[in-house]
């Protein structure tokens, strides 16, 4: 039963991966196709401040994040990134839906930030449980030692310390 559950967790990790990364893609292109100088306009609007950095910064994040997701490479701190960027466009974009409720007055959707929570979250996931076994990372993580290998080591090192 562990290892079905393991199995789940990583193909959750892969999809999740993929998707997002997909995500950031598709965004990322969007806003170089329609011109850097459209995205620093649009943050402008908001008062965002240093938002020719932000535009730039945001387009190659979500470009070679989005990569780096699909492929497997970097994933905590790519989803850390993708975590602070939602937090960042809440702040500075979304600010004005306040108080944060999806309905009017009248019971009809206003719409809001749920879409940029949904994508906060799965940055938070992917920084906490990193990228899964199919990925680049799990290529150079450390494999932990059993126990009876820390024996052996300890084993050897209080041997050699007594020979000498």
């Amino acid at each position: 039963m562990a290892s079905f559950l393991r199995f789940l967790q990583n193909l959750g990790l892969l999809l999740a991966r993929l998707g997002l990364g997909g995500i950031l893609l598709l965004h990322g292109w969007m806003r170089w196709n329609a011109g850097v100088q459209d995205q620093i306009d649009y943050l402008t609007q908001f008062r965002t401040p240093y938002a020719e950095v932000a535009a730039w910064g945001s387009i190659i994040f979500e470009l070679v994040g989005g990569v780096l997701l699909i492929v497997g490479a970097l994933t905590r701190f790519v989803g850390l990134g993708v975590l602070i960027e939602q937090i960042l466009i809440i702040a500075y974009t979304n600010w004005y839906k306040w108080p944060p409720t999806l309905l009017n007055a009248d019971g009809t959707y206003k719409g809001g930030y749920e879409y940029n929570v949904a994508l906060g979250l799965l940055g938070l996931l992917l920084f906490v449980m990193g990228g899964g076994a199919v990925s680049i990372d799990r290529l150079f993580r450390r494999k932990k030692p059993t126990a009876e290998e820390e024996d052996d080591e300890l084993a050897e090192h209080s041997t050699t310390r007594t020979a000498m």
